[in-house]
């Protein structure tokens, strides 16, 4: 990788940062347009309509390049839960949903939500979701990449299975953008979150929906707002309902700083995703994986079950390496700024820790 990338970022000294599953670190020209965002705030000078609030359109458009999308298919919301909800909340009594058992609570509690109206969800083994969809099935939701797990869910085959019996399919794409790829399935999935502040390097209370555009009627703008309008910086006071005919109907009203933050990131982001420079941390991620006994899953995402997850920690922590625990096994999380120095310290410090057995890597 460029040097001139890593150099973007400034961990602590001697701090080995793999986690970026619990949130990314902000590349300087995000810190850069963060603290002249707080001191306009703070000097008052801030025109929010030109400096915050429109130039945050063009990351619908980054976001969209890493998916394979148009910006016009691309909405910006606060969080996944948020268009989990939107799409959870157009299920009828008497629709079949097929959900992961072990599925993240802002996926799963919407549909369970949903559940409490008539809706029947399902929840079966993650491996188990393409062969679970069935005629009866309106809808498949699953995260593609596990974030307790990094196994990476069979997209191909939960798009072919659904498309033939004609079943939604939902994505939550925010453990796998933007190192692995949905472009190639898009035109079969129907819905797809991806929350900004991991992955995307953005800041947490950003995050985008995509809606495939012949399935836009098809729910309810129910947090309806002046965002959502065709013009929205015109659009204060009184009626009639007017909202934009794609999927910027569904745009929440922007936590401003935030999405400063998000606008930045995602479009480095999306630079690096065309030069490749997002293959190296999968590169690395793939060495840690081997180094820790574990076979590669494909993702940035390496989680490694271990015998004693309080020494782990410990050994981690005097190794001056930053990973997650997630049930029995610590989880690794790389990015750019990751270096094989701090793959070698990570697999060195965990070694002693890890279970025999086989885990998703």
């Amino acid at each position: 990788m460029p040097g001139s990338v890593r150099s973007l970022f400034r961990p602590e000294p001697g701090l080995a940062y793999l986690d970026a599953a619990t949130y990314g670190l902000p590349p300087e020209p995000t810190v850069r347009a963060m603290e002249a965002a707080l001191g306009a705030w703070r000097a008052g000078t801030a025109r929010w309509i030109e400096d915050w609030d429109r130039p945050a359109d063009a990351a619908r458009a980054d976001f969209a390049s890493l998916i394979g999308a148009t910006a016009a298919d691309v909405a910006m919301i606060p969080s996944a839960s948020v268009g989990m909800g939107l799409v959870a909340n157009a299920l009828e009594p008497g629709q079949v949903v097929v959900v992961p058992e072990d599925e993240h609570v802002s996926d799963l509690f919407p549909l369970l939500i949903a559940e409490g109206r008539g809706v029947t969800v399902r929840q079966v083994a993650f491996e188990d979701v393409a062969g679970a969809i069935d005629p009866g099935t309106t809808l498949v939701a699953t995260s593609l990449v596990q974030m307790q797990t990094g196994r990476v869910a069979d997209l191909a085959a939960i798009c072919a299975r659904a498309r033939a019996v004609g079943a939604r399919v939902f994505v939550d794409s925010t453990h796998a953008t933007p190192f692995v790829g949905v472009a190639e399935h898009i035109v079969d999935v129907d819905y797809l979150v991806c929350a900004a502040y991991k992955h995307l390097l953005g800041a947490r209370g950003s995050a985008f929906l995509y809606v495939r555009p012949d399935r836009l009627d098809g729910l309810t703008p129910t947090h309806a707002n002046w965002r959502g309008a065709p013009d929205p910086w015109s659009t204060f006071f009184g009626g009639p309902l007017v909202l934009a005919s794609d999927a910027a109907r569904f745009n929440v009203s922007l936590a401003w700083l935030p999405w400063v933050a998000t606008t930045q990131s995602i479009r480095l982001i999306a630079a690096w995703h065309q030069d490749g420079t997002l293959d190296v941390p999968l590169d690395l991620a793939a060495r840690l994986a081997r180094a820790t006994g574990r076979e590669p899953g494909g993702s940035s995402l390496v989680c490694v079950p271990v015998t004693d997850t309080l020494r782990a920690r410990a050994a981690l922590e005097e190794a001056r390496i930053r990973a997650a625990i997630r049930g029995d096994g610590i989880r690794f999380s790389l990015h750019v700024w990751n270096s094989a120095a701090d793959v070698e310290r990570a697999a060195t410090a965990i070694r002693p820790y890890v279970r025999d057995d086989q885990g998703a890597g």
